[in-house]
């Protein structure tokens, strides 16, 4: 039964996804299954590993079932949200991220990291206890890139168009990057634990996906001069 709505909520995400994007076929096809599997299986794999979650040894077989959902489930999205048709040549928005406001991400990733990390910690410090839990400045390091690594994920959607891009990156982020992955009985962690990390994840990569979507600018395009405008400049 968990399966089955870990599938359901990431195809309805990914739908939503594709209903707000500016493009559609193929390409889009492809953006999903890159921010699907990203931020679905492959960035929650690197923390996993680094706190000893799951062995070196069973990465690839965890990350090997989500290559296939994924690669299922976003030209289904597509389908079903009736793009699969629709214009794929969509100019690149003029925008993006600043080195500034990619510290922002940065810095906001780890606040609401950090945060809801201390905040859920007593609920799971047992299951943690046998562990050990790397350097606070190692665990921090990471962060950093698990928090560009989720920007890199969505860059092409945002750069292609994304109505809403808050709102839908808020979505991404605390289902397919928080709730769902945690759904699923697995032998590493017990429902208890995954209970409590779906809580954690899924209310800071919300408010992440907000930040993320919000700092993403696009610029006005420049508009020309009117004739008078030229005459009087000359």
């Amino acid at each position: 039964m968990m399966i089955g709505l870990y599938l359901l909520l990431n195809l309805l995400v990914l739908w939503v996804v594709a209903r707000a994007s500016l493009t559609g076929g193929g390409r889009l096809v492809m953006m999903l299954f890159l921010l699907g599997f990203v931020a679905g299986s492959a960035n929650n794999l690197i923390e996993a590993m680094f706190f000893g979650v799951l062995p070196p040894r069973a990465i690839a077989a965890a990350a090997l079932p989500a290559v296939i959902i994924f690669a299922i489930l976003s030209p289904a999205a597509v389908l079903f949200s009736g793009r699969w048709r629709a214009a794929d040549n969509a100019a690149p928005v003029e925008g993006g991220f600043t080195p500034l406001t990619l510290l922002g991400v940065v810095v906001a990733y780890e606040l609401l990291y950090w945060t809801a990390g201390t905040l859920v910690y007593p609920y799971i410090a047992d299951f943690y206890a046998t562990r050990t839990i790397p350097p606070a400045y190692l665990v921090a390091a990471v962060q950093i890139v698990r928090s560009l690594i989720f920007v890199g994920a969505a860059y092409p959607l945002l750069k292609t168009g994304l109505r809403g891009a808050p709102l839908v990156l808020a979505l991404v982020y605390s289902v397919i990057g928080g709730v769902a992955p945690l759904l699923p009985d697995n032998p590493y962690m017990p429902p208890d634990i995954r209970f409590y990390h779906a809580i954690e994840t899924s209310t800071s990569n919300f408010l992440f996906g907000l930040v993320v979507g919000s700092l993403f600018r696009r610029r006005r395009p420049a508009v020309p001069p009117r004739d008078g405008e030229v005459a009087a400049a000359g």
